[in-house]
């Protein structure tokens, strides 16, 4: 990594880390410059604004932990084979699904999703940087498809775009005290998931 790209890149993680803890208030560019070991004029240059700044941690924000995922799923669906073996992926999917500190990167997504709120251009690259994550996890579906081990009369794609939107739902069980079963709301989750697939539902 080159020293001018290394710099983006400590400013970037810096303004998320600030975005994580404060919120957007909390970004002041003479404090991240200074905690990063550059000018403003740096920051300038690499971001163009505060504004420009933000706009990037908070793309990245959304679209980091899901393009980590995706990457991790296409790579298990490359090793299978069967049909068998495709259900025990997404079975693995589902699992890291609920492990500890997943619940975070879905508020840190949530919250992303929410500046776009009157802000056209980071709308655009939320959703671009999306699409981009759900038609590579669809092109590594697809071989599945076409051998008939997913339904034919599903758009893989729409598919993973709900997969995801429906996910972020979850956090209306989680954000307080609910009177929602967390449990039975990953069960009926799984099962609408494989439903959508394959029709069914492994025994």
């Amino acid at each position: 990594m080159s020293d001018e790209s290394s710099v983006k890149q400590r400013l970037l993680e810096l303004a998320i880390q600030t975005i994580d803890e404060s919120g957007e208030p909390g970004i002041r560019v003479n404090q991240l410059a200074e905690s990063a070991g550059v000018s403003i004029p740096t920051l300038y240059h690499h971001f163009g604004s505060r504004e420009g700044l933000i706009e990037e941690a908070q793309v990245e924000r959304f679209i980091r932990a899901l393009r980590r995922d995706a990457d991790a799923l296409v790579q298990q669906l490359g090793k299978c084979k069967t049909k068998a073996e495709l259900m025990n992926a997404i079975h693995q999917l589902f699992k890291n699904r609920k492990a500890k500190g997943r619940a975070l990167t879905r508020w840190q997504r949530m919250n992303a999703l929410g500046a776009t709120y009157a802000r056209p251009t980071l709308a655009e690259r939320v959703v671009s940087s999306h699409d981009e994550v759900v038609t590579n996890i669809a092109l590594a579906l697809l071989p599945f498809q076409r051998k008939g081990f997913i339904r034919q009369d599903i758009d893989l794609r729409a598919v993973v775009a709900w997969y995801n939107g429906a996910l972020l739902g979850k956090n209306l069980v989680q954000i307080s005290e609910s009177a929602i079963d967390l449990a039975e709301w990953d069960r009926v989750f799984d099962e609408a998931v494989f439903a959508v697939l394959f029709g069914e539902f492994p025994a």
